[in-house]
């Protein structure tokens, strides 16, 4: 994994490859059952609410303390492109920007994770704490026979 640039206090960008298809792995953030398997902040358990994943859907994950995530598609390019607004938990107050782009390489799949508009460093290292594990169980997720 590629560190966060350093010179960007408001931007946290990660890189992850994942032996699976590119299709495979876009379906991973847009199918209910996969996202409940992996979506586990802090290995909390989530109830996928909601999951509309079209321009202008929305979504929203309700996690076990009583906080959520929430957000609103901005942009789908199926399997290589999809865009949104997150909300909730930390950042209640304000809507951060969160891109994927999904790079085939042969066999794998490179993610490139662009989190924007987190407004202070502290919050920029807390989600840059926060991804890589959510990104190791989506690893987990991808290498199991679940189907989706």
């Amino acid at each position: 994994m590629i560190p966060p640039l350093p010179h960007d206090t408001t931007s946290l960008v990660l890189r992850r490859t994942f032996a699976a298809s590119r299709q495979r792995v876009f379906r991973a953030w847009i199918e209910p059952e996969a996202v409940r398997h992996w979506f586990r902040p802090r290995g909390m358990g989530v109830t996928v609410t909601s999951l509309d994943a079209r321009v202008g859907g929305s979504f929203r994950f309700d996690l076990e303390d009583g906080s959520y995530t929430a957000g609103t598609y901005l942009h789908i390019v199926q399997p290589s492109k999809l865009v949104f607004t997150w909300s909730g938990g930390v950042i209640q107050d304000r809507e951060t920007i969160v891109t994927l782009d999904f790079l085939e390489h042969g066999p794998v799949t490179e993610v490139v994770l662009t989190h924007e508009r987190l407004n202070t460093p502290e919050m920029r290292a807390l989600f840059g704490g926060g991804w890589p594990s959510l990104l190791d169980a989506l690893a987990e997720v991808l290498s199991s026979h679940l189907d989706f």
